[in-house]
């Protein structure tokens, strides 16, 4: 709700630059990374099975755990049947990842209580990665600062692209955006405790 009454105030301006931010990251080259685990975020299912964007995840994860047999996957995502668990059975259907690389984090509701939960299983490691589509990288690196997770953000996509799908999806990010940050601001103003404990503070 603040999030809405602030666009709605600027007459939608704030949207301006949380979209800039959202490109830019969209735009960033996937960066020579070299660690010993990858967390790969889930995506909504289509009749209990990936989406095509979870797909391209999912194969540019297989791309990363094929080339090296050392690499651990953690799979995030949650729901009924969970993103997760969609997703390791898909790279067992449709990639040489052995099933004792991929472990999976379904406990979650959402992206940051995804996050939180990571911490946890990449604790002992050094310099995990991250990897998502590109339009969700700029939503990312806010909100893996929430949940105090220091990774490498790696986009699931090797080029950045202009399409309309990909400008209709930054802009949805956006707005998730505003949404987040509008409401975490409006909980530290208020005090509101319990809010601020959903999201890691």
């Amino acid at each position: 709700m603040p999030g809405l009454v602030l666009t709605l105030l600027t007459a939608g301006l704030v949207l301006l630059p949380a979209w800039a931010w959202v490109l830019r990251a969209s735009w960033r080259r996937r960066p020579v990374w070299q660690g010993d685990v990858l967390l790969v975020c889930g995506h909504r299912l289509e009749q209990g099975r990936p989406s095509p964007d979870y797909r391209i995840r999912l194969r540019a994860a297989a791309e990363f755990a094929e080339r090296n047999r050392e690499l651990g996957l953690v799979l995030l995502g949650g729901g009924q049947p969970s993103e997760a668990a969609a997703g390791r059975d898909w790279l067992l259907d449709h990639s040489c990842v052995a099933a004792a690389q991929i472990l999976i984090e379904e406990n979650s509701v959402d992206s940051l209580e995804n996050l939180c939960n990571a911490c946890e299983l990449v604790a002992q490691h050094q310099d995990p990665g991250l990897l998502s589509s590109r339009y969700h990288l700029g939503r990312l690196s806010i909100l893996t600062g929430q949940a105090d997770l220091a990774v490498t953000l790696i986009p699931a996509e090797p080029q950045a692209s202009l399409s309309p799908r990909q400008l209709r999806a930054t802009l949805f990010e956006a707005v998730y955006l505003i949404w987040f940050l509008t409401g975490r601001g409006w909980a530290r103003l208020a005090r509101r405790r319990r809010l601020l404990a959903q999201i890691g503070e």
